[in-house]
């Protein structure tokens, strides 16, 4: 068997002018030795975030590419078209640097190299190539074979069900060896499956598919990157999400969950639900806006789905009112004293409903769901209310990402609490907590943190609706007295608006 290690070392620096550290080196030895003899092993690479994980795929394509006289590669990522076309220019990036350019071709969804400078070879596409695909869950993928090798990226948030269905017969014409990169994350991701077999595998056999380096393995070799990752541990602490699964690569204590167990302890408030709101009260609201539904001839509008098969099959609307304090360092405090909680109301009716509900409550701010179905909702209850009282907030991921951040950091530091269980509604208390606890979280980017309930668990309206009354908190820098607020007028009420 040929020496994969000084092939691919030398190919990479002299050919390709990207030379690889020795941990690169070692995995792109163990995988082409794999693909030589036909073995069709599955490997896993996890490495911490700017380790080369990207450089090292991109070699190993250039290198078969430039090696074999015909064949395919597979290479699929869980997101967006931009993912992609990252992956496709970064190859074509490569390649036409090197001497290889002159056999280089592209298109859309395809590199391939020629099996030599020939115009017409290389204007026919002829030779091997590189296949682009989408792993997201509704990406249609199925028909395409992976001859020489099948990648997967950041294969910690592809579906399991998505790899077996679509992606993993791909490998079997040619038992191609398979490939799948990313970062540490919970033990339900392809990922950690697929890294538990290999260990496992390892532990009979002795042969090693798995390969794991955390941001230690480079910076001992670049002390530039050690002073970067040095310094971010220092900014965000050393058991902060990103830290501990992008560059520790460690499976924290119940990984995957948004809130631990401490946490959860400290979200829960010993006040009490209130039903009306008390005089010296100053109050917030937040508001995530669940669709309407078309209701059948004769039913109440007003009418309240409470039923728990409704509440499965539709998203709801959840109020949530909370009441600010100060801590003894003049930082705002919200303590959660009411929910309200709609399911099949039009937005005709919520609308009234919301708008009663905060000025019955006097709530100084409204921030509400201005997202797809909301935002018409949203923008009616601004205008009547005043855009200084209502703010409409649309959901991005950098949005939804700083929401859950700011979440969390009120809850850490002790500064959000929800009401005791004593007289709060038992359906509310019940599915607000199972919604919190039941909450996952993903980092899809870097310093980009996702929340999100499993579909398969429930919904999510309690959890965003109490993120979003945090957002509140941005106008509160200062203590609060009561002559510093007036009420806003109702503008309109005389005209028969509510």
């Amino acid at each position: 068997m040929p020496d994969f290690t000084s092939e691919i070392a030398d190919f990479a620096k002299n050919v390709l002018g990207r030379p690889l550290y020795p941990y690169q080196l070692e995995i792109a030895a163990a995988i082409l030795a794999s693909v030589h003899s036909g073995q069709g092993r599955i490997f896993t690479v996890m490495m911490a975030r700017q380790m080369g994980k990207n450089q090292l795929s991109a070699v190993l394509e250039a290198y078969l590419l430039a090696t074999h006289a015909e064949g395919t590669i597979i290479k699929a990522m869980p997101s967006l078209a931009g993912q992609r076309r990252n992956s496709h220019a970064r190859l074509v990036h490569l390649l036409n640097a090197s001497e290889l350019q002159e056999r280089l071709w592209s298109n859309k969804g395809l590199v391939g190299l020629a099996p030599t400078a020939d115009p017409a070879q290389v204007r026919r596409r002829m030779g091997p190539s590189v296949a682009f695909y989408s792993a997201a869950p509704t990406s249609n993928v199925v028909g395409a074979t992976a001859d020489l090798l099948l990648e997967i990226d950041e294969a910690q948030d592809v579906q399991i069900e998505k790899f077996d269905r679509d992606f993993r017969p791909m490998a079997a014409v040619k038992n191609a060896t398979t490939v799948l990169y990313g970062t540490a994350w919970s033990d339900r991701t392809l990922l950690a499956h697929q890294r538990a077999a290999n260990l496992a595998s390892e532990e009979r056999t002795g042969v090693q598919c798995h390969f794991e380096h955390d941001w230690q393995a480079l910076a001992a070799i670049n002390p530039a990157y050690r002073t970067y990752v040095e310094r971010e541990i220092e900014r965000l602490g050393a058991d902060h999400v990103s830290i501990q699964t992008q560059y520790c690569l460690h499976s924290i204590d119940g990984a995957g969950y948004l809130l631990n167990a401490l946490q959860q302890t400290l979200l829960q408030g010993q006040h009490a639900w209130e039903n009306e709101p008390d005089d010296d009260g100053w109050y917030i609201a937040s508001m995530d806006v669940a669709g309407e539904e078309r209701l059948d001839p004769g039913q109440s509008t007003t009418t309240l789905v409470r039923s728990a098969s409704a509440r499965t099959r539709r998203d709801s609307t959840v109020i949530t009112l909370g009441r600010v304090q100060y801590n003894e360092l003049h930082l705002p405090s919200i303590e959660i004293v009411h929910q309200e909680w709609w399911t099949g109301r039009s937005h005709n009716d919520q609308y009234a409903a919301a708008l009663a509900l905060v000025e019955r409550w006097n709530a100084h701010m409204l921030v509400i769901d201005a997202t797809g179905l909301g935002a018409g909702l949203a923008s009616l209850l601004a205008n009547y209310l005043g855009h200084a009282r209502v703010r409409q907030f649309t959901f991005t991921r950098t949005s939804k990402s700083h929401l859950a951040y700011q979440m969390l950091a009120l809850i850490n530091s002790g500064r959000l609490k929800l009401y005791a269980r004593a007289h709060a509604p038992a359906q509310i208390y019940t599915e607000c907590w199972q919604q919190l606890t039941r909450a996952r979280y993903r980092l899809p980017a870097p310093e980009i943190l996702d929340m999100h309930v499993d579909p398969a668990d429930g919904h999510d309206d309690f959890l965003i609706s109490l993120a979003l009354l945090t957002e509140a908190v941005n106008d509160l820098n200062q203590p609060i007295v009561s002559s510093a607020w007036l009420r806003p007028r109702s503008l309109y009420r005389n005209e028969g608006r509510f």
